[in-house]
């Protein structure tokens, strides 16, 4: 479900033949940067896209050729090729910093997707000055999955998060904080940035999905992930199983759910988020259409409804494009990008929220500067924050939690907590102003989430996953031999 253009030697005209819509089930993966090693932060290599050859270039996108645009640079970070857009007055306004897109194209596309599938480069000359932003088009490889593959292959999420955001910020002249930061991207792309919006939020201040694949556990995902897995060692050469990318679905869903953004909802409170997608249903000019894209535009229009749903009913506020025609085309993304533009600059400028709610299926995560670490032996799980701020929090699942938080209080202040048993304890914050302590819900689950054995025993339990509220006061003093200074102190 990614750029696929309905021409000759496209993939759905490979699907006309043995592996037509009406016999195959389709699937997505995320084919991120295989990548072991520290990026050193020297100078951008120049780098260009590869061509296409042999029978995997039936399936990769056509019009792949890099752009020669002088505002793009092709360069390379940490041996994965990666498009940056500049603005069109970047190399005169020396003195100026930008916020920065980052947009991630779909299955089988490359780092020149948007640059030539799209109208990215004309809409982006034609924004006005106090609308230009640096672009970043990374190479995500032909099988995007949001995630580091579980066989440790494609480390994509780590490439994203923990090498390439900073490359960028050391190398460019970026804003260089997540309140000057968004993600979007075209079906497996549109996932990548919902996924890493949701598990970063700190990290992007707006996300768009432009007709994505936003929902890889749905079972006509994880078909979808099946086919194009198929794809790659067919026609490409690979050695991929389904299992590599999320795991076993049956025998590990949490692998799947843990990178979905449907389940992952709840954390995006404080990104702007953008969802769109047409229906599959042909509009009037698009005559004789591939199957393949009639089919793919209504798997992924089920999926970003599901995302809306699952927006609304965590309470996050969001805007909707939904379009009475259209097939799973490249150029889906010209609409959407025109549309997503002014409400990711109204977006850019966020302030970290004074609380935030957060889901996550890790055993050790970090959200808006706090950490939490699950202690212990409990299956893979979700674990739910609600109404983390300087006044306390909400902890849902099972076992022992370790909770850090963000520097909220002053060097060594004391702070009351209560709702760890007993009486309310005191402890001082640390030198940064952060507390540490332990919260038992009850014991550990020993069953993973969403596996067969797991929903019937939650489906038999409704206190099945235990909820405690902790509780901050603070005292604002200090030991008698402490240096206590009061800088969290209003």
């Amino acid at each position: 479900m990614y750029p696929m253009t309905n021409v000759p030697n496209s993939c759905g005209a490979y699907l006309a033949g043995p592996c037509a819509p009406a016999t195959w089930t389709a699937r997505f993966s995320c084919n991120a940067v295989a990548l072991a090693f520290l990026v050193v932060l020297s100078a951008p290599a120049t780098a260009f896209a590869r061509v296409a050859t042999g029978a995997c270039a039936a399936v990769l996108d056509s019009n792949n050729a890099p752009s020669t645009d002088p505002r793009i640079e092709h360069i390379s970070v940490a041996g994965t090729n990666v498009n940056v857009l500049l603005p069109p007055r970047y190399r005169q306004d020396q003195g100026r910093r930008y916020p920065v897109l980052y947009l991630f194209h779909g299955g089988f596309g490359d780092e020149d997707s948007f640059s030539t599938q799209t109208d990215l480069l004309s809409f982006t000359a034609s924004q006005p000055e106090h609308l230009q932003a640096i672009v970043v088009m990374p190479d995500g490889s032909h099988l995007p999955a949001g995630r580091d593959w579980v066989d440790g292959a494609h480390p994509q999420e780590t490439y994203v998060i923990k090498i390439l955001l900073p490359f960028i910020d050391a190398h460019y002249r970026t804003l260089g904080d997540g309140g000057h930061r968004a993600g979007a991207g075209f079906s497996a792309g549109g996932m990548n940035a919902a996924v890493y919006a949701a598990r970063h939020p700190e990290l992007f201040a707006a996300v768009g999905s432009f007709s994505g694949f936003v929902d890889p556990f749905d079972p006509a995902g994880i078909d979808v992930v099946q086919e194009f897995v198929g794809f790659e060692d067919d026609l490409c050469g690979g050695t991929v199983g389904l299992n590599d990318l999320w795991g076993d679905p049956v025998a590990h869903p949490m692998g799947w759910t843990g990178h979905d953004p449907v389940n992952l909802a709840r954390g995006l409170h404080d990104v702007s988020v953008y969802i769109s997608s047409a229906n599959g249903t042909p509009c009037d000019d698009q005559v004789d259409p591939d199957p393949f894209l009639v089919f793919a535009e209504s798997v992924v229009f089920a999926m970003s409804q599901s995302f809306d749903r699952a927006l609304t009913g965590a309470g996050v506020a969001h805007t909707t494009k939904f379009r009475s025609c259209g097939i799973h085309e490249f150029s889906n993304s010209n609409p959407d990008l025109v549309e997503f533009w002014p409400l990711m600059f109204k977006a850019f400028g966020r302030t970290p929220p004074r609380q935030f709610d957060y889901r996550t299926g890790d055993v050790s995560a970090s959200a808006w500067d706090w950490s939490f670490d699950v202690l212990g032996g409990r299956a893979p799980e979700f674990l739910d924050i609600t109404g983390a701020s300087d006044l306390g929090l909400s902890l849902t699942g099972s076992g022992t939690v370790h909770v850090t938080t963000a520097p909220l209080f002053g060097k060594y202040e004391s702070v009351a907590v209560s709702g760890l048993g007993g009486q309310p304890m005191t402890l001082h914050a640390d030198g940064a102003g952060r507390i540490s302590f332990d919260v038992t819900l009850e014991a550990a689950h020993p069953l993973e989430q969403f596996t067969a054995a797991e929903l019937a025993v939650q489906s038999a339990d409704p206190h099945y996953f235990a909820t405690k509220q902790v509780g901050f006061a603070r005292a604002f003093g200090c030991d008698a031999d402490s240096d206590c200074e009061h800088e969290g102190e209003p």
